[in-house]
This record gives structure tokens, sequence and C-alpha cells, in this order.
């Protein structure tokens, strides 16, 4: 029967949420993570599609449409949305428990390995619905510039995840420390953050998966800039290790926001200024 599933039921913690007062994109991604591998499980298909998350090239794309903050109760539904010759897109929706507002929208594009039958595609495909969300873009244009170096560590052996390589969550924080760098170096630090109560609030998020990451993997991050607005700002993230080896991409765009109105204000002159400079270098 084509329906949604609920496949996470939880709350924020106080010490899941960020500078920004709300709750970090990478408990999200551990939270997608966790539907993803709970829906394949309800829907009886965990033995053959549970093993192949995390280990092959996919993508997630996903809006925020309101914050979740510390003390939220939400909750996931998922459903499959389509079944093509190579790939399994499921959708989930992240439900504020209390209001019953969807307030994050998810498409995930999984591979189908080999060992699929005909009959399991029939089965999921007898179980597609309708994607009421937010149309699915194409990918975010990534431009060619790579730009500076914003993270560098070692994948550690707690990072690991049920596939056997770095977690979605681990991939995501390091993506969101680089995003700090790189703030940073156009003047939007944390000084800055704090003295003028200011952030930046993600309203979208394009994850392209390449390759998975072992414990003691060396991880290096590259941030350029690919969009300057009035509120707005949109840059593109490289993950790659040792040899230059292609782990993962996000393309992340979000708004300049005043903490206290919770509302996006304008990026000021000077940021403004550093961030056009790095336009015109790229």
């Amino acid at each position: 029967m084509a329906e949604w599933t609920e496949t996470y039921r939880g709350v924020v913690s106080a010490w899941e949420c960020d500078i920004v007062e709300h709750f970090t994109i990478a408990y999200y991604f551990e939270r997608f993570a966790d539907a993803t591998r709970n829906f394949l499980e309800l829907i009886g298909e965990g033995d053959i599609l549970g093993p192949a998350v995390g280990t092959g090239p996919s993508r997630l794309y996903t809006t925020f449409t309101q914050e979740l903050r510390a003390g939220a109760g939400f909750h996931m539904l998922s459903a499959v949305t389509v079944v093509d010759a190579n790939s399994l897109r499921l959708a989930h929706q992240v439900v504020d428990s209390a209001s019953g507002r969807t307030v994050s929208w998810v498409m995930e594009n999984l591979p189908i390995p080999a060992s699929a039958t005909p009959d399991m595609r029939r089965r999921l495909e007898a179980r597609a619905v309708a994607w009421p969300g937010p149309e699915l873009p194409e990918p975010m244009a990534q431009g060619a510039a790579e730009g500076p170096l914003t993270a560098r560590d070692r994948v550690k052996p707690w990072e690991i995840g049920e596939g056997g390589t770095m977690s979605l969550a681990a991939c995501i924080h390091r993506f969101s420390g680089a995003g700090m760098q790189f703030l940073s170096s156009i003047g939007m630090n944390a000084e800055y953050m704090h003295r003028n109560r200011r952030g930046f609030s993600t309203l979208a998020l394009d994850l392209r998966l390449v390759a998975g990451a072992n414990a003691g993997d060396r991880i290096d991050v590259r941030t350029s800039i690919a969009h300057l607005g009035n509120t707005s700002l949109r840059y593109v993230h490289r993950m790659r290790g040792a040899g230059g080896r292609e782990i993962a991409s996000l393309v992340q765009a979000g708004v300049h926001l005043d903490l206290d109105a919770r509302r996006p204000t304008a990026v000021p002159p000077a940021i403004r200024e550093a961030i056009t400079k790095l336009l015109t270098e790229a």
C-alpha cells in the first residue's frame, strides 16, 4: 500500500543546538540515516537494501522551512517516491510533533544493488507515493574553483556508521566546521556573531556522496563562494581524501540571520565587500 511510515520519533537536546541557537544540521542527518534504515526494515526490504545504504554514490537534497530549537519534539515520515533502473528515491518529512507541521523536506537517491530482484522492484513501485514537498531541483552548479582549505583532520573510529564507513552526521559536522572557517574569513567570525547577534541559517543543502571514508583516512575540505544576495549566501564545500580522492560535496544555501528577530537581515557592507572580492577572483 502506498503510504507514509513513521520512521523516527525523538527530541532536540540542548547540546545538539549550534551558535545560531537551533538544531545543528549534522544531527538532522543523523536522524535521516536512522529513518532510512528504519524504513527499509519496516517495509521488509532491509536485508537487501540496508547493506547498500552509504556504500555507493547517492544524493540528499534537504530544505528547511522552520526551525527546531532545544526541547522540540519531532518525528519523521518516510516513503518511496520513485523507482528507476538504477536507483531508489526515498522521501522524508521532518514533522514538529506539537504542531503537526512539516518543517523539513528530504529527497534521498540511493543506488539499487545488483542483487535486487524483479519482485523487490515491484514491491517498491507499489509503495510509491506522490511527493507533496518542494520540487527537487537539478543538482546545483558547483563551479570550477575549489577555494581555500577550510577543514583538515582524520576520520575517528567512533565516527564510523552502520555501513562501515564515515557516517552522514560525521560528514556534515565537517562541512559545518568548514562553513564556520569560511564565514570567519569574510568577517562573519564568532566575535561578530556574538556582538551583533547575527548568524548564518541554512535553508537548503544539496549533498552528493561519491565514496566512503574509513577510520584513519585524512579528510580535506575546500570551500568557495557561489552566490551573494541581499540577505542570502550560497557556498560550495568539496571533501577529498589523500591523493585528491573525491568523497563528497555539499552546496549550502542560507541567510544572514538576526538571532533576536529570527529573520533574515541584510549582509553588512564590510562582509559584502569581502564576498564580492572572492566572487570576482573566482
